[in-house]
């Protein structure tokens, strides 16, 4: 793994983390600060690594990717409760009394919220970058299917708020942070190539 990935996924596991503290006493910031969280880790990669140096970065594209950020999380937590909850209509299955009892409706509720995360995600580094990639679409995917597969493997040892969130936020934004962080350094390689060489310069004192 490169210093550039390892930076993505260092800054996305921090923000995850905030993000598991702070959603666990303040119900705001599971709704509405777990997205700018995520953006400002991607921000953070992006200044450290240099990569604001190459494409087309600038302060309105940074403006939409947080704006969009922001929306794709809690689109995820209304399809989170959206679809567990009518889960149990469509498929008639027993609901769960508790979020930790990760019933079948819990399973579909947070595979819609990682879709949107996902597809959210996707569009907003295509923004970024102004390229999209459907394989950086596959990898979120199969990251969030991954995270939430993690997530119910460590809520059967610990059945606790702190041991879902704990696990679900920080490894899904460690996760997607580097896979971002990935996209994103082929983009600045792609753009070091392309730049022009500089002229060399002349010659002094020969001839």
């Amino acid at each position: 793994m490169k210093r550039q990935q390892i930076t993505f996924l260092l800054t996305g596991l921090i923000a995850g983390l905030i993000s598991a503290a702070l959603g666990t006493r303040w119900l705001a910031i599971l709704v509405y600060g777990i997205g700018p969280l995520f953006f400002v880790a991607v921000v953070v990669g992006i200044v450290i690594t240099g990569a604001s140096r190459y494409g087309q970065l600038n302060f309105w594209r940074y403006l939409a990717g947080l704006i969009l950020s922001t929306i794709t999380y809690v689109v995820a937590l209304f399809a989170f409760f959206a679809v567990g909850g009518f889960s149990q209509n469509w498929l008639h299955v027993q609901p769960s009394a508790d979020i930790l009892d990760f019933g079948i409706d819990i399973w579909l509720g947070l595979l819609a919220a990682g879709a949107a995360v996902t597809c959210g995600v996707a569009l907003c580094i295509f923004l970024l970058t102004g390229r999209w990639s459907s394989l950086l679409l596959l990898r979120l995917m199969v990251a969030a299917f991954l995270t939430i597969g993690v997530t119910f493997i460590a809520n059967l040892r610990f059945h606790s708020y702190w041991s879902f969130l704990g696990v679900l936020l920080p490894l899904g934004s460690a996760l997607f942070c580097w896979l971002v962080g990935t996209q994103i350094g082929q983009r600045s390689k792609e753009a070091r190539k392309v730049a022009p060489t500089p002229a060399p310069r002349d010659m002094v004192g020969q001839g």
